[in-house]
């Protein structure tokens, strides 16, 4: 599986898998093997719920002690990488970079385990302080390996929450932002932060740095169905909170960017679908035209790697993302922009969306073309075996369980396959 124009990157797979060598989308240097301090709305769940959500918690946490020690040659004044991919910019598609910083490590990982399907902490400092200085000497480095010149968008992300100070200095983002300043064909910057690491006032610096510049702040919502949000993901905010971030921002002249999960773990594929379209409707509605499907990848030392290791989960189909795009523009028309980000992060995936192996590379490529205009006219040819086959299968299954019932169960077995290992 690729994405065209990039490096390849191949992950081990489990023994039991199919697998195929995937071209990632990173010129990769180094490559590392609710919150009482947020303004987080706490997750209002019943009793049984809060008792799942810990049993999430507690995996999560655990799994994250598995990372071991940090390689002792690592050099913090490098980056992770950085990739080219599509942009858009007043409606047209454009050049973009998106430059990975190694940073200190999302704190919402260190205080409850992260997200159950992240594996960015991997390849941070793990909690290690980057200092002002090494994150700005990142950024030189970039600057003296590309020409960002070429590039009206440049999005900055540091596998955590860039305004959050505990992991990235005020005095860096500002420093780089002087140094955008001097590139006249830049014209919009992208950042990510969790809604509850987003201080007015670290915001308002940023955007008053880049001296006229688009500001745009990527957020991981997921999905607008808290059980989902919260249970599924370890997400630790609500709807609401979201519906707050993006009155702000608005306020402050910032553009938001919501990141929306396709295929949290614990769900079926049609039901992944249908989230996904409720929370299109859900952005919409509120005047949000341009959303990020983040595509899940099994990512070591997560809740999601170890369901995947015990036959729990599987990566999203192919198809289930021709559907899902096109009941998208059925649905929503011109009011919603859905842009697939291609599956390359930070760190080595070991399973990512795929169908039958034999129509994988085709289907890629026509979502890359999807990409640069939003038109599911790049579809229609599109066809295999396996869509009326294992495809329609898969997705026609049905749990009758509740979430928190699968949760509970899912999580059992894995507690008792991670005991027989020992």
């Amino acid at each position: 599986m690729f994405w065209e124009g990039r490096t390849t990157i191949a992950g081990d797979m489990h023994p039991d898998r199919w697998c195929i060598l995937r071209e990632g989308g990173i010129s990769i240097l180094h490559r590392t093997i609710p919150d009482s301090n947020s303004g987080a709305e706490g997750f209002a769940a019943l009793p049984a719920e809060r008792d799942v959500l810990d049993e999430i918690r507690r995996l999560a946490s655990r799994l994250r002690t598995e990372n071991g020690s940090l390689p002792g040659d690592l050099d913090f004044n490098i980056p992770i990488g950085w990739e080219e991919r599509i942009g858009h910019l007043d409606d047209r598609p454009i050049r973009r970079l998106i430059i990975f910083l190694r940073s200190t490590g999302c704190e919402w990982v260190e205080k409850t385990g992260g997200c159950t399907m992240c594996g960015f902490y991997c390849a941070t400092a793990r909690g290690r302080e980057i200092s002002a200085e090494e994150y700005i000497a990142q950024f030189e480095h970039v600057m003296d390996a590309v020409d960002l010149e070429d590039y009206p968008v440049v999005s900055i992300y540091n596998d955590g929450n860039i305004f959050n100070e505990r992991e990235m200095p005020v005095a860096a983002i500002e420093k780089i932002c002087s140094y955008i300043n001097g590139y006249e064909n830049i014209k919009k910057v992208v950042v990510e932060s969790r809604i509850d690491y987003s201080p007015d006032e670290h915001v308002v610096r940023m955007k008053k740095a880049l001296n006229g510049r688009q500001l745009e702040v990527a957020f991981g919502f997921e999905s607008a169905d808290p059980r989902v949000m919260n249970l599924c993901i370890n997400k630790g905010f609500s709807a609401n909170n979201f519906d707050h971030f993006h009155s702000r921002m608005q306020g402050m002249g910032v553009l938001t960017k919501p990141l929306l999960l396709v295929k949290p773990p614990f769900l079926t594929e049609s039901e992944a679908v249908n989230d996904i379209l409720q929370t299109i409707s859900y952005c919409v509605s509120r005047g949000i035209d341009y959303v990020d499907l983040e595509i899940t990848t099994v990512e070591k030392h997560t809740v999601v790697h170890e369901l995947w290791k015990n036959n729990l989960y599987r990566p999203p189909w192919l198809w289930s993302l021709i559907d899902l795009l096109q009941k998208c523009r059925e649905r929503f028309g011109d009011r919603a922009h859905v842009y697939v980000s291609p599956w390359t992060y930070s760190v080595e995936s070991l399973d990512w969306a795929r169908n039958c192996g034999r129509c994988d590379a085709g289907i890629i490529r026509a979502i890359e073309r999807y990409n640069r205009h939003f038109d599911p006219a790049e579809f229609e040819d599109l066809d295999c075996s396996c869509r009326e086959g294992e495809w329609e299968e898969a997705f026609a299954k049905v749990d009758p369980r509740t979430i928190p019932e699968r949760i509970s169960e899912q999580l059992t077995y894995v507690q008792n396959s991670r005991v027989s290992y020992m």
